[in-house]
């Protein structure tokens, strides 16, 4: 048993599909042993895990090369159960008038390329429904590995397992799984895998050709790394240049980084007029004197301008130990309005602020340019 492990959007499953996938069914279909890739994603019960399993294995059996390479690979859920062994398609057809007789031909056929070489890939393991027990699952693994002598795959995120599951993830684990692969890509590499297909290097975003340099700059400015946030962020470029908008670098890395922090953190950003007044220009009798009006950006909040929040962001910043709400309750809280607390409460919001405060995404963007953008990313209307 192996296990690949690796943070949620890296590209674990990409790379599965695309860099391994077609050479282990080549190879399966030649040993003639099963190939059968599983998403858990969903499954509520052990017993459909089963039934995938054993019934890709007998497509397996019965179909050959073909039926391997393009038809059972797309099989999740067959929904009819053969004598609480397993499920054959969901083509009722195939399953009217079976006897016993068949059912345990058919049984046998799944064994038979399972057995001694069968190949699972158990992707999405962290999504299986909380109905289905950790140690069950893991006892079913183990049997395909030592009973069937199968090779078995799991790949998953595994830091977010919590409580009670993790501490039984954390037990099982160790007695089940023979090797520990982390998969960690570089940006560069996974945002390179999304945009050229492997088998004939091919471009697959040619309208984008001459910004991908920009696209990848900004993008690693964040280093987040996540290959669907990649993708959509790709695509949304392409309706922006569809749409006849201005396509300048400084745009461009405006609009990736806004959509990064809505993806993330499900806030845009807002510009609103704030005073600041020159002291040394200051006159009581003439309160108006000395004052300038200048736009800045904000999250998009009520009272996310908000001075006191303002200097909290930049404190975080400059310090990863600092302490907002200890901070906050320590100061005279005269005249400061409504109360930072809530906000302070809201991480979205925090990490948007920050966000925008570390990368200064507004650089150089005029007004009209800022609004076009952030109303973009949130209503994804142009």
């Amino acid at each position: 048993v192996i296990m690949l492990s690796g943070k949620w959007g890296s590209g674990k499953t990409h790379f599965w599909k695309n860099e391994l996938e077609n050479d282990l069914i080549e190879f399966q279909s030649k040993e003639q042993k099963a190939y059968v890739y599983s998403s858990l994603y969903g499954n509520t019960s052990l017993e459909k895990i089963e039934d995938n399993i054993y019934a890709q294995a007998y497509l397996c059996s019965i179909g050959g090369e073909n039926v391997v390479s393009k038809g059972y690979k797309k099989a999740k859920d067959f929904g009819k159960r053969f004598g609480g062994f397993c499920s054959l398609l969901d083509v009722s057809k195939l399953v009217d008038g079976i006897d016993e007789i068949q059912q345990n031909n058919i049984k046998n056929s799944a064994l038979l390329y399972l057995k001694d070489g069968g190949l699972i890939c158990f992707d999405d393991f962290e999504r299986k429904s909380k109905d289905v027990d950790l140690n069950d699952l893991f006892g079913f693994i183990s049997h395909l590995a030592i009973d069937l002598n199968c090779k078995v795959v799991i790949i998953l995120n595994d830091d977010v397992f919590v409580g009670e599951e993790k501490s039984i993830f954390s037990n099982v684990k160790e007695k089940s799984v023979s090797k520990f692969l982390k998969y960690e890509p570089s940006i560069r590499n996974l945002f390179k895998s999304i945009i050229f297909e492997k088998d004939n290097n091919k471009f697959k975003y040619s309208k984008l050709r001459k910004h991908i340099k920009v696209i990848l700059e900004s993008i690693e400015e964040t280093e987040e790394l996540n290959a669907r946030i990649y993708i959509q962020i790709l695509d949304n470029i392409i309706e922006w240049i569809d749409k006849k908008q201005e396509a300048q670098n400084n745009i461009l890395r405006c609009l990736i980084l806004v959509n990064i922090n809505f993806i993330l953190n499900h806030k845009v950003y807002q510009l609103e007029e704030i005073e600041y007044q020159n002291q040394e220009e200051f006159d009581p009798r003439n309160p108006d004197k000395g004052v300038m009006k200048k736009n800045e950006c904000f999250v998009k909040s009520e009272y996310s301008n908000n001075v006191i929040f303002l200097e909290i962001i930049n404190k975080m910043l400059s310090s990863s130990e600092f302490d907002a709400i200890n901070w906050y309750e320590g100061i005279n809280k005269k005249s400061i309005g409504k109360s930072v607390e809530y906000l302070l409460k809201d991480k979205n919001l925090v990490n948007s602020a920050i966000f925008n405060k570390k990368l200064n995404i507004f650089s150089n963007i005029n007004e009209n340019i800022f609004r076009k953008i952030n109303n973009f990313i949130e209503t994804g209307i142009l």
